[in-house]
């Protein structure tokens, strides 16, 4: 992962929280420092690829783009498409072991994004759900497993009281049918 600081992007959120005055937003000097911070973090959980040779094994799957991590203050979530990722959380700066949830489950998004047929087959079996709760059902099941494997613990989000419905929803979801079963499935789709 290559880890890029958003300067036009950044500058333009800076300037909306100023000018709706929207509270604090982080210096560029903070930014660059919290990024420098998270680069040697992520370097470090990820030695010799790990992380990433696990997402390979588990999506069968390797990403159809680079993985370029462009870092700003705020006032927009993470996501994957563009691969965006703020220092700040709400009103405060996201925490190392949030920031390192967020990353993982964010490139989970980047490896799976063409899994056509499983999602066709996920709005089919889930079609009550809501599209946010499709996408993440197989998030979940996935961080569920690398967080047992690799760090003997579940996912930030499986004790989060404040996520929104959707997310919950696939968490609710991954519990109830395991996260094993819904990994199975998924690969035996790709």
């Amino acid at each position: 992962v290559k880890f890029i600081y958003a300067y036009p992007f950044d500058v333009g959120r800076r300037n909306l929280y100023s000018e709706r005055n929207l509270g604090y937003y982080p210096s560029i000097e903070e930014i660059k420092e919290k990024m420098l911070h998270w680069e040697k973090l992520w370097n470090e959980t990820n030695a010799n690829d790990k992380i990433i040779i696990k997402l390979i094994e588990l999506t069968k799957r390797t990403p159809e783009r680079s993985l370029e991590c462009f870092v700003f203050g705020g006032g927009i979530n993470p996501m994957s498409t563009p691969f965006l990722m703020p220092i700040m959380r709400k009103d405060k700066v996201r925490s190392d072991e949030k920031f390192m949830d967020t990353m993982i489950h964010e490139i989970l998004h980047i490896f799976v994004s063409g899994a056509t047929k499983y999602f066709d087959m996920v709005r089919n079996k889930y079609s009550e759900e809501v599209v946010l709760t499709h996408n993440h059902i197989i998030i979940y099941a996935f961080l569920e497993k690398i967080y047992l494997d690799m760090f003997n613990s579940k996912p930030v989000d499986f004790d989060a009281t404040d996520l929104p419905v959707g997310y919950s929803r696939a968490i609710e979801i991954v519990k109830e049918k395991g996260y094993e079963n819904l990994i199975r499935e998924y690969q035996e789709l790709v």
